[in-house]
């Protein structure tokens, strides 16, 4: 009897003791779930919806869980302020400009806070700041885009419906166009220009970048006409000594119609002379006289030369034109 008590006492002790090891797992377990064992910090963060966020549900930066949500409360009006309990090694990767958005653990899973951003700049988080929050977009909103996005389909699909009946009465420009072939060939045709027109356009395309090509190959006239700087200056000088010469030739051209009238002029002694034979015959006849008379003056000067009473002096004059000759040659030397 003692002996079947004492096995009942060992075997009712084995099990408080396998109770209490299950119970102190399971106190750490949970408490290692809800970080309630690690060194945290805590940040807060005003939302205007938490769209069913409760208490406990994790923290996640960077795609890693760093904390839970500690403690949700109504701030203000009617916004609900969130205390985000952070683990102590994640806190040197957390800036204070970071922002924190609410959202969801998988399609249809638990809501989650994310942390993200930060710039490089900021310093780490301490503890007691305010994170700068994200609006998100919740069901009901995403249930009234849904909504919106259904009556504008119905919409499209009943003027859809409208255009087609009037296709298929016929009615409106298009319908003429599907349903007239005079208008459809009439269609063909002017696509049929057009494609020319583009065609002969970059066959022109084609024939202004081959000038211009041209006209940057170096040493022709284009290339120097285009780049080379003293070229149209004298391009300019040339056309104004043109000009000036072009003038000059319009004078000249003046005097010889004045001249031609002149000797068209019946009075004109030059006139005369051209026209009148007789003026010419006595003209031609005076200029014989002249000839014959300067001959015998040459003969009659020859015979007083040698004439002994103008001898001397002819002599003496030789003399002084050899002397005077002779000076200018002793000067010139």
């Amino acid at each position: 009897m003692e002996a079947q008590k004492n096995r009942k006492a060992v075997i009712t002790g084995i099990f408080a003791a396998i109770g209490i090891a299950i119970f102190i797992t399971g106190i750490f377990t949970l408490g290692g779930q809800q970080k309630v064992f690690v060194r945290s910090v805590n940040v807060f963060a005003v939302f205007d919806d938490v769209s069913g966020l409760q208490q406990g549900n994790n923290i996640w930066f960077s795609g890693v869980k760093i904390g839970i949500v500690k403690k949700i409360e109504f701030y203000n009006n009617s916004q609900v302020k969130v205390t985000l309990h952070i683990e102590e090694k994640a806190r040197e990767f957390i800036r204070a400009d970071a922002k924190a958005k609410i959202g969801s653990d998988g399609l249809i899973g638990n809501k989650i806070i994310v942390i993200y951003g930060g710039s490089t700049g900021a310093p780490a988080i301490e503890g007691g700041e305010n994170l700068a929050v994200e609006k998100t977009v919740g069901t009901d909103d995403m249930f009234a885009t849904l909504q919106e996005s259904n009556m504008n389909l119905i919409d499209i699909t009943r003027n859809i419906k409208a255009v087609s009946k009037q296709l298929a009465d016929g009615q409106g420009t298009l319908a003429a166009l599907l349903n007239e072939r005079t208008l459809y060939n009439e269609m063909t045709s002017i696509m049929a220009s057009l494609k020319r027109a583009v065609n002969n356009s970059e066959k022109l395309t084609a024939g202004i970048a081959n000038y211009s090509a041209r006209l940057q190959t170096p040493g022709t006239l284009a290339s120097d006409l285009v780049s080379d700087t003293t070229i149209i200056p004298e391009l300019k000088y040339t056309a104004q000594q043109l000009n000036i010469a072009s003038s000059a030739i319009v004078a000249l051209s003046d005097n010889i119609k004045d001249a031609t009238f002149a000797l068209s002029d019946s009075n004109n002694t030059v006139s005369v002379l051209l026209r009148d034979e007789k003026a010419a015959a006595d003209l031609r006849a005076i200029l014989t006289n002249l000839n014959t008379g300067s001959k015998k003056l040459d003969e009659n000067l020859e015979a007083l030369q040698h004439n002994f009473l103008l001898r001397g002096f002819f002599r003496k004059k030789a003399k002084r034109e050899a002397k005077a000759l002779q000076d200018s040659i002793k000067m010139s030397r």
